[in-house]
């Protein structure tokens, strides 16, 4: 009897140590599924945004080749739309476009406008704008604004620029007087608070000054034409080498344009 209770209490422990081990091999197991499918879902998620990234570059090459395709279809279609298209024949049906390089139009519409041009007075031209736009400025202001430009020449801005700003003004009001020192006097009354006085900004004021009352008419032509200077109706005439056909009148800020230009060049280009 005492064998028998024996075994049994033999055969519980073994069947309890089986137990603990089989829940530690399938704990140990199931740690070891959850990594290796972690693992493989980082590796998964990681080629499928490098495909998706592949995708989106594919869908970019698609748009950018089908932009390309539409030009140049619609270049395609201005030219056969052209008055300038003309297929040339390779081989059988096969064209390429090729260009006229004479453009009778273009001819024609110029020879008109040099026709219009040369039949221009020039000369009746300048007086129209004379007669038709009454001098409105002041004579004395324009005069005073010269003299103060041709004291301020270069050496002598060069000269104020060197010294304080304060001074500057100090400087000016010694060298000027009369209608020189009244116009200093009107630049600096109209000049904002707590700003400083600047020898090249009241420069820049004096010449405006004198473009704004500027009496003379400037008259410029092409090559190979008459000279229309008059001093005594203050014309000045120069040679403009851009100017193709006709002539371009300045007076008083404004411009009175009858010219065709070989190109148009920006101003101080």
């Amino acid at each position: 009897m005492g064998i028998f209770v024996a075994a049994v209490i033999v055969l519980i422990v073994l069947i309890y140590f089986m137990i603990v081990m089989l829940r530690s091999v399938v704990s140990e197991a199931g740690h070891q599924v959850n990594s290796y499918f972690l693992k493989n879902l980082e590796s998964y998620d990681a080629q499928f945004k490098e495909k998706f990234k592949q995708m989106n570059e594919l869908k970019e090459e698609q748009e950018t080749l089908n932009r390309e395709v539409k030009s140049m279809k619609n270049e395609l279609v201005s030219y056969k739309t052209s008055p300038f298209y003309a297929p040339r024949p390779l081989a059988r049906d096969i064209y390429i476009p090729t260009a006229r390089y004479i453009d009778n139009d273009f001819f024609e519409e110029y020879k008109i406008a040099k026709d219009k041009l040369l039949s221009i007075n020039k000369q009746q031209v300048i007086n129209n704008v004379i007669s038709k736009v009454e001098y409105v400025g002041d004579m004395e202001r324009y005069q005073t604004a010269c003299g103060i430009i041709e004291k301020l020449n270069f050496e002598a801005v060069y000269d104020l620029c060197s010294i304080q700003k304060e001074d500057q003004l100090s400087v000016l009001k010694e060298c000027l007087n009369g209608q020189e020192a009244a116009l200093l006097l009107e630049y600096v009354e109209n000049m904002q608070e707590m700003e400083e006085f600047e020898i090249l900004a009241f420069l820049d004021y004096i010449k405006k000054v004198k473009n704004d009352n500027d009496p003379f008419v400037y008259v410029s032509v092409g090559e190979n034409e008459n000279d229309y200077t008059d001093e005594e109706r203050k014309i000045i005439c120069s040679i403009d080498d851009n100017i193709c056909e006709g002539l371009k009148i300045i007076y008083q800020n404004k411009i009175y344009d009858y010219s065709i230009y070989k190109t148009r060049r920006k101003v101080g280009s």
